[in-house]
């Protein structure tokens, strides 16, 4: 498509309002060297994302400061050891509630003396 008529649609836009813009593309979506235009600058645009986050994560890493993957690892692993806790609790309550007048535990022999 020649560049003219790329700077046309370009024009076309700018004047349009909601209706316009959906005409527009549209117009482009028709437009095979357009689409296709969009779809490598979508394709880049991700590239470079993705190499943007690992610069930045390469850099926070290097000056010891967490970056949100590695906050989001430890709260997974708190949330895994919170849930183990409560599930240990439970458990020790349902010992205690069971045997509790039959058998005394060290703790409390020890805490008595």
């Amino acid at each position: 498509m020649p560049r003219r008529d790329a700077e046309n649609l370009i024009s076309k836009l700018r004047q349009m309002s909601e209706e316009g813009i959906s005409s527009f593309f549209s117009d482009v979506m028709g437009n095979d060297k357009l689409r296709q235009g969009f779809g490598r600058a979508g394709e880049r645009f991700m590239e470079n994302k993705h190499a943007f986050d690992r610069n930045v994560e390469t850099v926070l890493d290097f000056v010891n400061i967490p970056s949100k993957k590695d906050v989001r690892d430890l709260k997974a692993r708190l949330d895994h050891l919170s849930s183990q806790l409560l599930n240990l609790n439970i458990k020790l309550d349902r010992m205690l509630a069971e045997g509790g007048d039959k058998k005394r535990s060290p703790r409390s022999k020890k805490q008595k003396d």
